[in-house]
């Protein structure tokens, strides 16, 4: 099982908030924490539309792609080239700031883990070895990318069979990580 908050994703998030576009396409996503001040300026229902279906298709193809994009990566590495101008030059004027956060919450994710470690012990083994009792045998081997989000409240959602996107807050809470989390592990482990 790996894991990791996730840096790409959280710079597109921040454009998404800091566009206030839909939270609901792809699918729905919290508002990231801490919460991103508007930078809109007006624009108008005719390019709102544009932005927020440009988004959804870009965020699309950045989930799938498997390649990474490493922390600190340039606007390059974000492939924008099949997205519309309007929403290449939007982009452009929050990606800074948008990668300024993106690294502060890699670096706050980072600290608390440092610091919770001994306290929290191996949180996902102990989730394992509990449903390997509720199994009754040791779970199947299986792979399972955890990406961790700095989003509002308890959420996870499933990408793909072997891939989760899940709140931060959610991944700190043993309570809300094996309501949610568990049920994927336990079918993965079957």
């Amino acid at each position: 099982m790996s894991e990791d908050l996730s840096w790409p994703l959280t710079v597109t998030l921040y454009i998404r908030d800091a566009l206030k576009l839909p939270a609901t396409a792809p699918f729905f996503i919290p508002p990231l924490v801490p919460e991103v001040p508007e930078h809109i300026p007006v624009t108008g229902p005719e390019l709102d539309t544009v932005l927020a279906d440009e988004w959804t298709a870009w965020f699309s193809e950045l989930l799938a792609d498997e390649r990474g994009i490493p922390r600190g990566g340039p606007i390059g590495y974000f492939s924008l080239e099949l997205r519309a101008p309007a929403f290449r030059d939007m982009v452009g004027r929050h990606f800074d700031q948008a990668a300024a956060a993106a690294d502060n919450a890699v670096e706050a994710n980072f600290k608390h883990f440092q610091a919770n470690m001994k306290a929290e012990g191996p949180v996902l083994t102990k989730l394992v070895r509990g449903i390997e009792k509720e199994l009754g045998h040791m779970a199947a081997p299986f792979n399972l990318g955890l990406r961790i989000l700095p989003v509002e409240g308890f959420w996870l959602h499933r990408t793909g069979p072997n891939r989760v996107l899940m709140s931060e807050a959610a991944r700190r809470n043993p309570e809300q990580l094996r309501r949610l989390l568990g049920p994927v592990i336990t079918e993965l482990a079957r």
